[in-house]
Formats: structure tokens, C-alpha cells, sequence
């Protein structure tokens, strides 16, 4: 760090502290001695004076507080004389923030991006030689140099702009690239350089994607879970070689080892094991029986229920799954294939909403699915007052807490929505987030992921509801 930065991060760091105290204003009891000077830190603190004129606003913030002692200690006439210096300063540092509104607009901008993506929380250093830019800048324009605080200004919005851009990039890849440090430093190169320099790539890939556009995420985050996939693959890669040439097994263990679940899955597909020749002709079979027993889901539902009425069940059972059978049918009508999958998972039935999403970091329901999730009320009155739960799922592209937060933020979008729109009970209608606890897919890849961001509306105990 240079000297121009060390002393601009001194400065700012005593703005932040600034920043953090509660105004003195908002402190104290009130009394029309100090109504005049109140009204202007009002003013003051609505246009950011502390930002924008420092030096003025900490100066009135000193006097403020001297007047609060005289007043305390009855002396009013002393208390007089320092509310005057105040509203001097704060007059100041509102006409000194006015001017910086409109000189420093760009900058101001470019702060606001910073602080959405969080740079503060993943760039610190940059955020606060931003911030220390800014402040110089400040004062350049309370001393009355405008054009050196113009130029300060254009400087700042730059380093903002960077921090930005260093806190995407963080919290994107940012996994990823402490997954890589710990392969480096365990010298994972040395055994797994195939699947490290994957992992590397798809980092740098990245990176230089939100570099051409810091906006547009999406290929960014599939490529940051890739190169966390293969820096995780590369270090059980490691292991396992490491194994080897240790003598703790020997190479044909190792691989009879890696064959064993495959052998596992294709005899519980009832399919080859024989890998005499390979494991091509196992996998083969494997993902052929796998995609004939999905495509057949729907059909073996159906001879279920077929089967349990010539099973003899009792008339009162084989009506209840006839009737349970058609508004299952009918709650699937509701839905194009675009919007919603309706899935039976024991009792519950579930209607997963492929069709919402949410824009990235957000929770907010957009009203282009207003109209989805009128179908959802549709589908929920076909049933009786069984219990909804709305569940919020993540991928696993980010943190654990943020995951966890965004998708019961998510959740409690939609029961909110709910409760306010179709008149559900509060009390019927639950939210939960998992984050990525509970994925439907696999997370390596892009396809994969979509499928675990999802919301899933659950009817808790699904049962036919009598038609009259």
C-alpha cells in the first residue's frame, strides 16, 4: 500500500467513524433553545453532509454538543454562542453539499453500486481507498478548489468502480478460488494437474466475462461452480493417487474400487455388470434403464391405481383415489409444462413452479407471475384445509448463509403473496428455506442448477376433496 493510500485511509476511517455515531441531534431531549439549529441538521443529514462536507459537518457536530453541556448545566447564554457557531457550520456544510450533489453525482452513483454489491464485506481495502478518494475530494470542495475536487471525484468514482467490479468477481468465484489456493498449497498440481487446471480456466474464464460485463452473471456463476466442482475433484483425485504411491493400495484396488458403484447402480437397474471391457458398456446400459424408468413414471402411477381397485380395497379407499386421481389430473391441467411440475412425494403433493424465478440477490415476486401463481390458488382449492408449506431452495453456487437467507426471503415471498391474494389463513401456510440442502439435481451442471433454484409449494397430506 503507498503513502497516498495509507494517509487517505487515515481520513476515511475517521469519517467512517463519524458515520457510525448516531447524530447528536438524534440524542438529545429536545427544547426550543435548539429547535432553529435542529431544523438544519435535519437538512444537514438529508442531503449526506457528513459525506460530502466532513470537516464542516464534524465541526457543527462539536459546537452541537458544547451547547448541549452549557444547556445541561443551565448556562444558557453560553449554549447561545455555540449553537450559533453550529448553524454556521451546518449552513456551510449544507451549501457545501448542495454543490457536491451535483459535482460529486457520478461519484455518489458509483457508491451506491459499490455498497449494493457489498464491496465493503468482500473488498475492503478497495472500498476504503474509495472512500478515502472521496473524502479527499470532499474537502478539496469545502476549501472552495473545485476543480481539484473534480478531478479527486472522477478518481473515486474509478476506484469505486473497481471495488464493484473486485466484490462481483468475489462473491462469485470467490469459493472457487479458495478451493484452488488450498489445492496449490497442498501441491495438488503435482498429481491432478488436468483437473486444477480446469479448475483454473474456468476461474479465469470467469473473471473475464464479468470484466466485458459485470451485469450479466449467469455464465459467471455456471463457470464458478464448475472450477469449484474440479478444484474439489482434483483434491480427492490427489488423495486417492497419493494412496497409491504410498502403498496403502495398489493402482488395480484403486480402480476396482471406482468400478464398485457403478456395479452397484447398474445391478440395481438390473443391467450389465460385466466391465471385462471397460466401463462403457455398464454406463451405457445404465443411462438407457435410468431414462426408460422416468419416462414411465407417469404410466406406473396410473397402474397403481388401477392395481389397488382390483386388489379389492374397500369401496370407500378405491373412491377416495379415484377422486384423488382426477384432481391430481386436473391440478396438472392447471399448469403448462413451462410452469409447474406436480409431483407426489409419499402424502404431499408438490407443485414445483419451474416457471418463477427471481432475479439474482433478489426476492421480490415480479407480476409477470402473477398469473402463475393464480393457477397455484386454483390448484390449492381443489383440496380440502391441508397445510401449505412453501419451501425456498438455492444451488450450491455461493455461501451457505447467503443461500440459506435468500431462499427463506424467497419463500416468504410467495406466502406472503398467498396470504394477501387468495385469502389463505395465516395459519395454514407456513414458509422454510433450505438454501442448497435439498437439491433435485445435480449441481455441475447449468441445467442442473435451475432445477435446485426453485420454489416448491407443498400440500401437506394431500387427500381427495368430496365433489358435491
Amino acid at each position: 500500500m503507498n503513502v497516498w493510500t495509507k494517509a487517505a485511509l487515515s481520513a476515511v476511517f475517521a469519517t467512517a467513524v463519524l458515520l457510525s455515531v448516531e447524530p447528536v441531534s438524534a440524542q438529545r431531549s429536545g427544547g426550543a433553545l435548539f429547535e432553529t439549529t435542529d431544523a438544519l441538521m435535519s437538512t444537514a443529514d438529508e442531503l449526506g453532509a457528513a459525506l460530502l462536507s466532513p470537516d464542516n459537518y464534524a465541526a457543527a457536530q462539536k459546537y452541537y454538543a458544547k451547547a448541549q453541556e452549557y444547556d445541561e448545566r443551565g448556562r444558557a447564554d453560553r449554549a447561545r454562542g455555540e449553537l450559533a457557531d453550529a448553524a454556521k457550520a451546518l449552513n456551510d456544510a449544507i451549501d457545501v453539499s448542495r454543490l457536491g450533489r451535483v459535482n460529486f453525482a457520478k461519484t455518489l452513483t458509483a457508491r451506491d453500486v459499490a455498497l449494493a454489491a457489498e464491496a465493503p464485506k468482500y473488498e475492503p481495502e478497495l472500498w476504503w481507498e474509495a472512500e478515502g478518494q472521496f473524502s479527499s475530494a470532499a474537502r478539496k470542495l469545502e476549501d472552495g478548489n473545485v476543480n481539484s475536487a473534480s478531478s479527486r471525484g472522477a478518481d473515486a468514482t474509478k476506484a469505486y468502480g473497481a471495488a464493484e467490479l473486485a466484490a462481483i468477481k468475489t462473491a462469485i468465484v470467490g469459493k472457487a478460488r479458495a478451493l484452488i489456493a488450498k489445492a496449490d498449497e497442498d501441491k495438488v498440481y503435482r498429481d491432478a494437474p488436468i483437473s486444477l487446471g480446469r479448475a483454473k480456466l474456468a476461474v479465469a474464464e470467469a473473471e473475464s466475462n464479468l470484466d466485458k460485463d459485470r451485469y450479466n452473471t449467469q455464465s459467471a456463476i455456471a463457470l464458478a461452480a464448475k472450477a469449484e466442482y474440479e478444484a474439489r475433484h482434483s483434491m480427492t483425485l490427489t488423495r486417492q493417487l497419493r494412496r497409491v504411491d504410498d502403498d496403502e493400495i495398489s493402482g488395480e484396488e484403486l480402480i476396482l474400487n471406482w468400478e464398485e458403484p457403478l456395479k452397484r447402480i447398474a445391478g440395481a437397474l438390473d443391467v450389465t455388470t460385466d466391465m471385462s471391457s471397460g466401463p462403457e458398456r455398464v454406463t451405457n446400459s445404465a443411462v438407457t434403464m435410468a431414462e426408460s424408468l422416468r419416462a414411465d413414471n407417469a404410466e406406473l402411477r396410473s397402474e397403481a391405481s388401477k392395481l389397488a381397485a382390483r386388489l379389492g380395497g374397500s369401496v370407500a379407499i378405491v373412491e377416495e383415489t379415484k377422486r384423488l386421481e382426477a384432481q391430481l389430473a386436473a391440478v396438472e391441467d392447471l399448469f403448462g409444462p413451462g410452469e409447474a411440475r406436480v409431483v407426489r412425494e409419499g402424502n404431499d403433493l408438490v407443485l414445483r413452479l419451474v416457471g418463477l424465478s427471481f432475479p439474482s440477490g433478489k426476492s421480490a415476486i415480479e407480476s409477470r407471475y402473477f398469473s402463475l401463481l393464480k393457477k397455484v390458488q386454483e390448484a390449492i382449492e381443489l383440496f380440502s384445509v391441508q397445510p401449505i408449506v412453501i419451501e425456498g431452495h438455492t444451488d450450491s453456487v455461493g455461501s451457505d448463509a447467503v443461500n440459506m437467507k435468500l431462499s427463506q426471503e424467497r419463500a416468504d415471498s410467495v406466502r406472503e403473496y398467498l396470504i394477501a391474494n387468495v385469502g389463505l389463513r395465516e395459519s395454514r401456510v407456513s414458509a422454510a428455506g433450505f438454501g442448497k440442502d435439498r437439491p433435485i439435481a445435480s449441481d455441475e451442471t447449468e441445467s442442473g442448477r435451475a432445477q435446485n433454484r426453485r420454489i416448491d409449494v407443498v400440500i401437506v397430506g394431500a387427500r381427495a376433496r368430496k365433489m358435491r
